[in-house]
């Protein structure tokens, strides 16, 4: 696709860029990365097979056959997406929806309990594009009023996402890629198109990598219908004629940020939530009996730093699992899905309880309860 940056045609779908609101953790940004040496390589890219399942849902859900290629990695369909190549990876119950509903859709945001986004930036990328990296995170977390907060850091075993090079795959025409959210959590990779990209400013740089990481937390195009994407939600005050959207399907100069932008992020990641379990009851005796209860709360953050506790700004929804396993004389295990709605106002929410008990006895069968959250999001 074209992109018109500064009166000039620019081709590239830009992969799923993300928005991401909060301070950013300054003194890292200058620090010398400690990174094993990075292996000199080059990918290599070929056609999907169409027997392949993911391939076989990824048509199912609008692609045309043909437009799915394949690395060692990835799959890469147009424009500009990413997909895991495990099957598993996916909610076969959303047939219709292409995996790329608008990020406020249970599984393709990242949870509201997971804000703090360790970022690793990959020797591959070279110092431009690791510093426009920097700037991009900066900018970011420069949204007030936005939970999310995006951390550099340099061991790439701590990472939630890598930035890298992809080493030589894409064509001209696209200047990055990357993926959506699964199970809450971020997409992984967002590759660069290194030489491509050295023929930009700064300016399109670091806005090309904004871009990708709102695809990884969840942002769809700003255009999608008249890129005749599959159906998306829009979020409540913005725009799909937005042509200034770090989220257009191609990117723009100058400041990243349209009002509907802020809109976005500030609508969907509204308050970052930290999980607190207060124990209430330690009860052990001589004989073995055994009874423990805590409660679990969360907590609200203004963001994934979570160091300036604040009130919730918008009602929120809390998806959990409580799970039951017994053992001593039997053992099983059992799942309850149950959720909560946390009404807008108020700093620390009651969730659920937590039980252990046992007996020592013969023929006794003990229990052991614990609440998992597994998404939370804004309700708009």
């Amino acid at each position: 696709m074209k992109k018109s940056i500064n009166q000039f045609i620019v081709y590239g779908l830009l992969g799923f860029l993300t928005l991401v609101g909060c301070q950013y953790d300054s003194q890292e940004v200058l620090e010398e990365e400690a990174t094993e040496a990075v292996l000199e390589r080059v990918d290599e890219k070929w056609l999907a097979s169409d027997s392949h399942p993911v391939v076989q849902l990824l048509y199912s859900r609008g692609y045309e056959r043909g437009t799915i290629y394949e690395t060692e990695e990835h799959f890469l369909a147009p424009p500009d997406l990413l997909y895991s190549k495990n099957i598993d990876d996916y909610d076969l119950n959303d047939m219709g929806n292409n995996g790329a509903e608008q990020a406020y859709n249970t599984g393709k945001l990242v949870s509201l309990e997971r804000m703090r986004i360790n970022v690793f930036l990959d020797n591959s990328l070279g110092a431009d594009l690791q510093t426009q990296s920097v700037n991009a995170m900066n900018a970011l977390n420069g949204i007030n009023n936005c939970a999310l907060f995006f951390v550099r850091v340099f061991n790439a075993n701590q990472a939630h996402i890598t930035v890298r090079s992809d080493f030589g795959v894409e064509p001209t025409n696209v200047l990055g890629r990357a993926g959506f959210p699964s199970n809450g959590r971020p997409f992984d990779t967002v590759t660069l198109n290194v030489d491509r990209l050295d023929d930009f400013g700064a300016d399109i740089r670091r806005n090309t990598i904004i871009h990708e990481l709102g695809h990884c937390v969840g942002l769809r195009h700003t255009d999608w219908r008249a890129n005749r994407e599959s159906s998306a939600v829009n979020i409540p005050g913005t725009s799909e004629n937005d042509s200034g959207s770090i989220m257009w399907h191609t990117i723009n100069g100058g400041n990243p940020f349209t009002n509907g932008d802020l809109t976005a992020f500030r609508a969907l990641f509204p308050r970052a939530l930290r999980v607190d379990v207060v124990n209430v009851i330690d009860d052990y005796d001589y004989s073995g009996e055994i009874y423990v209860l805590d409660e679990v709360y969360v907590d609200v953050f203004t963001d994934g730093s979570y160091t300036t506790s604040a009130t919730l700004n918008r009602n929120v929804r809390v998806n959990y699992k409580l799970r039951i396993q017994e053992y001593n004389h039997t053992s099983g295990s059992y799942t309850y899905n149950r959720n909560r709605l946390l009404n807008s106002g108020s700093s620390r929410y009651y969730i659920d309880e937590e039980e252990e008990q046992c007996s020592p006895y013969q023929g006794e069968t003990c229990t052991y309860e614990e609440v998992d959250i597994t998404y939370a999001f804004s309700i708009l």
